[in-house]
């Protein structure tokens, strides 16, 4: 079979044929057909980010789509033939207080999570892959809808996660920080799928907001930050009819906290704000604020299985479209394009390597 693989961090990626593996036991063989590409993968695999890489030789890629051709002893819910989508945040399953954890074909997470990324090291970015039954979800009843257009999945999962930890109830108003970007823009649409009844979209450029408004039909709002605090949050306030009752933030590598505080301080009494960005500086927070206002403070990271396959099931049931993703789709082969495109992707734009389409593997 053909595999992307990565020497180590730095090295150029290379297109190799490799030996097609077998499912071990509680695992799954399958054929991929299509992979979203991160918008850091360049930064990724040039080794500029303070991942725990796998071992030796490895494919990377996180999320994907792809038909199980065979499964191992010991699973019992899935069968060969099934087209299912690639969840990468494996959790060792272990009754114990704290398990271990990774991002399959992408960084160790927990301090003792290295013989994970050991057992299993490789992701998406190969014709066959290997994965934890636990780790992939049948996409029955989504027959007529390509792959690639199902990778896009992986893109609302992030947020989806975060929203159902801050317990977003149907006719709140949620106010969505980072919005313009590639998990921040799919956080609205989720939003709206889950039944926020407006929401309020930050960031630093009218022209991707005004899509967002456009896509809301009358239930999102956008507010173009200026940076001054005060100012932000009186025009969130307002655009929130008062008050925010969940804050969802999801800023990229922020270098200040004035939009998260911003967030934070748009929220009415009893309000709730989930943190799953990746600010590079402390965020400071006032205890006497926070204690008057009753605020709840969430940090979040990923998603649970359950959230996953609800997920699915509002795209399968129509409640949450795909199609509000612009798709940009490259053949296997030309990874190295898709990677580049991937990086100069915004806000709801996804780069897709599919092996829909003649010579994908070159």
């Amino acid at each position: 079979m053909k595999a992307w693989m990565l020497d180590e961090p730095g090295k150029p990626l290379a297109l190799r044929e490799e030996p097609t593996p077998l499912p071990r036991r509680g695992a799954v063989l399958l054929q991929m057909e299509a992979v979203p590409l991160l918008s850091y993968t360049r930064a990724y695999v040039e080794g500029k980010l303070p991942y725990a890489f796998p071992p030796g030789p490895f494919s990377p890629g996180t999320n994907g789509v792809g038909r199980i051709v065979a499964v191992g002893e010991g699973v019992f819910g899935l069968r060969p033939g099934q087209r299912v989508v690639v969840n990468p945040y494996w959790v060792a399953d272990e009754a114990v207080a704290e398990p271990e954890q990774i991002l399959i074909g992408l960084t160790g997470i927990s301090a003792a999570s290295a013989p994970m990324l050991a057992d299993f090291p490789h992701g998406t970015l190969r014709e066959f892959a290997e994965f934890p039954a636990s780790t992939v979800l049948a996409l029955d009843g989504l027959d007529a809808v390509p792959s690639a257009r199902l990778a896009a999945l992986g893109k609302f999962s992030v947020p989806f996660g975060g929203l159902r930890r801050g317990r977003l109830q149907a006719g709140e108003t949620v106010v969505v920080n980072g919005a313009t970007g590639y998990f921040g823009s799919a956080a609205v649409i989720a939003a709206l799928a889950l039944g926020a009844g407006r929401v309020v979209a930050l960031g630093r450029r009218a022209e991707p907001l005004a899509k967002l408004v456009e896509l809301g039909r009358g239930r999102v709002v956008a507010v173009v930050l200026t940076g001054d605090g005060v100012r932000d949050v009186a025009a969130i306030r307002e655009a929130a009819g008062g008050g925010a009752d969940l804050a969802f933030d999801m800023v990229g590598h922020a270098q200040e906290p004035n939009a998260t505080l911003a967030a934070l301080r748009s929220l009415r009494r009893n309000g709730r704000l989930v943190l799953m960005g990746s600010m590079n500086v402390d965020l400071p927070i006032t205890y006497g604020e926070m204690l008057l206002n009753n605020w709840e403070l969430i940090g979040h990271f990923m998603y649970s299985r359950a959230d996953y396959l609800a997920l699915v099931s509002l795209v399968a049931s129509g409640q949450l479209s795909l199609d509000v993703v612009e798709l940009s789709t490259y053949p296997f082969a030309q990874l190295e394009a898709a990677i580049d495109r991937a990086g100069a992707a915004q806000g709801l734009q996804c780069t897709v390597a599919s092996a829909e389409g003649e010579r994908a593997w070159g």
